[in-house]
């Protein structure tokens, strides 16, 4: 049974563009899904901060883990918890350094919706070889939320235009409150600008070739000016890894 879907083809958009954006009201889903999705975005109040900051910002909180991921047949497993890792030339700030992260808490790890998300997403990526689905991929999963207070930015990117360093990213929108900005931009190989566009709705999604392209985001702000603004997000890191076993 598809617990999510979508009214929008996803993979067309990503073999002729490398990327896709889909719109909260493009992923209609069960009223399970939706009761595990609320579950999972109460996380969002708790995150422990994110200490890797480039300004040593308050702004940035975050928990990150990876999973095990058989396409063929679905299966998830929780791998045991690793710092994270990035190289210099993909994220010029904070890659060359070992960060560590906070794991998800045990509810998240299990929620239906999470792994509803990682196997809907990794359905509409269209492989460069059929192949792939029949060997195993790591999804490192980062829950990351950015406060800014009155008179100050929050960075949602603050390693400016960048790249995850995986095959396949996708980027959903868990959290959003009186918030200016938060602009996403696209570039191509060569980094010229291809398309910006603003999520505005929880769920707002965009998914695309890492691979190929580039991706930045613009400090938000309070809208009111009185409160401050939030923006989180829940994103998939999809490594192609056919050696890689599970934990057992």
């Amino acid at each position: 049974m598809t617990h999510i879907t979508t009214t929008r083809d996803i993979q067309s958009d990503i073999e002729t563009k490398g990327y896709s954006l889909v719109l909260a009201d493009e992923l209609p889903m069960t009223e399970e899904m939706s009761e595990a999705w609320a579950s999972l975005r109460e996380d969002y109040r708790s995150l422990p901060r994110d200490e890797y900051l480039p300004d040593n910002g308050l702004y940035r909180y975050r928990r990150y883990d990876s999973f095990y991921f058989y396409p063929e047949t679905g299966e998830l497993e929780l791998l045991p918890h690793k710092d994270y890792f990035q190289s210099k030339d993909i994220n010029y700030v904070t890659g060359g350094v070992v960060r560590k992260f906070e794991p998800l808490i045990e509810e998240t790890a299990k929620n239906l919706f999470l792994h509803e998300l990682i196997r809907f997403d990794f359905a509409n990526f269209p492989l460069p070889d059929p192949d792939m689905k029949y060997h195993p991929w790591q999804v490192d999963v980062h829950q990351i939320h950015v406060v800014a207070k009155v008179g100050a930015e929050g960075h949602p990117t603050p390693e400016g235009v960048h790249r995850d360093g995986a095959e396949f990213v996708t980027v959903h929108i868990a959290a959003l409150d009186n918030a200016d900005g938060g602009k996403v931009s696209i570039y191509d190989d060569d980094k010229n600008h291809l398309e910006s566009f603003t999520l505005q709705n929880v769920l707002d999604s965009y998914l695309f070739n890492d691979a190929i392209l580039w991706h930045g985001v613009t400090p938000i702000t309070s809208k009111d000016g009185e409160n401050p603004a939030q923006r989180g997000i829940l994103t998939f890191d999809y490594h192609y890894k056919p050696d890689l076993k599970r934990e057992g």
